[in-house]
Parts: C-alpha cells; structure tokens; sequence
C-alpha cells in the first residue's frame, strides 16, 4: 500500500487534484483541514484544549470545558470522500457525549480573526489541534489497510507538520500566484489575507525540497490535463489506474469464469 502526501499553497487546488486522484484510482483520501475542523467540535478531540486556550472564540456564553468534562470517550468515523462510505472508527478521548451538547461551539470565523498576523496565537492553536490530527491520519493508515490499496494525505503544510516520514511519496501541486489569487478571492478573501496567508505557508522552495512530484494546476490546466499529470506519476509509481467502471467489469469477468 503506497502513502502519497499531496500538498501546495492555498489556491492551488490541491483539494481538486486529490478528489480527482481518489475518484479515479482505490485510495482513501484524507483531508486533515477538515480532520482538524471536526475535532474543533463540542466533543471533539481538540475542543477542550482550544476552548481553554481562546475563550473569547466561543459562539456563546463563557463555559469553558474543564478537565472533568474531558474524561468521555466517542467514536469518530471518518469517510471516503468519493462515495461516503465509512471505512473506519477512532475512539478519541473527548468531552463527555452528556456535557458536549451544553458547550457552545468554537467561532472558527472569530478564531480565524483571533491567530490573523499573530503568530504566537497561531502557533498555539497548531500545538493543540495537529497532534491529534497526527495521531487520527496514524490510526486512518492502519485502518485501511484491506480496504483501500492506497492513502492520500493531503494538508498544505505536510513537511513542517512532520507527515513526510508517513509517505511513499509527496505531490506538490503549484499554480501561478495570480491564479491562486484568484481563487481565493473568488472565495471571499480580502488583499490582506491573502497576503497574510501566503506569508504564513511554506516557501516554493521549500515545497519543493520536500516533494517528490510536481502537479501544475494554473488556469490553462482543465480536468482533463490534471487526471494525465496524475495517471503519469502513478504509472512512474508502478500504481495501475483502477475506477468503480473497471471494478464492475473485474465482477462481470469473474461471473463468466463461474
């Protein structure tokens, strides 16, 4: 079973490329942003800790989960992107299931504010969300293995957050700054926080340093352009494309043999 990392800078469309891979060859993709988010929840892994940390970040009220609230524990499942099947469950040490529907929600909007140009309050909230994010791609890993030939990890900071050890191999997905820009203005970003993420990410370099293939993915790329760049790199990985078409004539063939 391979581990790919697939990684690049916001706007690049890192997120389409792995959808792209996971739909077209038998791969469980993990998105650890979204991991991340989850585990931000009332009863998620994170939650306490976060909430601890940012009180002025939460929806309403000011009850601060403490440790007697933390002593639960919940199953997480976690999905296949593709086709929404559960492929696994994660006992976390959360808050108590009776106690999280009392606790008011993390703002991430206000959070997002909160760690904005501060990089102590950001690397605060990274020390207290990554390790269990880390620690939940782990157990995905080992949970896959007999379900899914291959895993796809993808985050935008793979080689700072300490994943290249997990993987085979590591995608960097580029596309020109303009393009990215873009992007995430079409998304609702203002000058200011683009710039502000764009100086937060790894440098091109060091993306670079730290990959093992390149993906271009500018405006000029369509689908189409994107599943050959990525069918390339999985044959120069000696991985065969396999999709649910091929699945079901393997069924068809296997019928005809009985």
């Amino acid at each position: 079973m391979a581990v790919i990392g697939i990684t690049g800078g916001a706007g690049s469309g890192k997120s389409f490329v792995a959808k792209l891979a996971a739909e077209n060859f038998d791969m469980l993709h993990i998105d650890t942003d979204r991991l991340a988010r989850t585990q931000m929840m009332p009863g998620g892994a994170s939650y306490a800790g976060v909430a601890q940390a940012f009180p002025d970040c939460l929806k309403h009220g000011r009850n601060v989960p403490d440790d007697r609230k933390t002593s639960g524990d919940i199953s997480t499942v976690v999905s296949n992107e593709t086709n929404g099947e559960i492929i696994g469950a994660k006992k976390e040490k959360t808050a108590d299931n009776s106690a999280s529907g009392d606790l008011p929600e993390i703002d991430r909007a206000a959070l997002a504010a909160r760690v904005f140009n501060d990089s102590e309050a950001l690397e605060k909230l990274e020390s207290l969300t990554h390790p269990h994010v880390r620690e939940t791609v782990e157990s995905l890993i080992e949970g896959s293995k007999g379900l899914f030939s291959h895993v796809l990890i993808e985050t935008a900071i793979l080689a700072d957050a300490g994943y290249c050890p997990l993987c085979d191999a590591v995608w960097y997905v580029t596309a020109p700054e303009e393009d990215r820009k873009k992007r995430l203005t079409e998304r609702g970003y203002d000058e200011a926080r683009i710039k502000s993420v764009f100086g937060s990410q790894p440098t091109d370099e060091r993306y670079r340093e730290t990959s093992t293939y390149e993906i271009k993915n500018g405006e000029d790329a369509d689908e189409s352009d994107l599943l050959e760049q990525i069918k390339s790199i999985m044959k120069d990985m000696g991985i065969p494309e396999t999709n649910a078409e091929d699945e079901d004539e393997e069924e068809d063939d296997d019928d005809e043999r009985r």
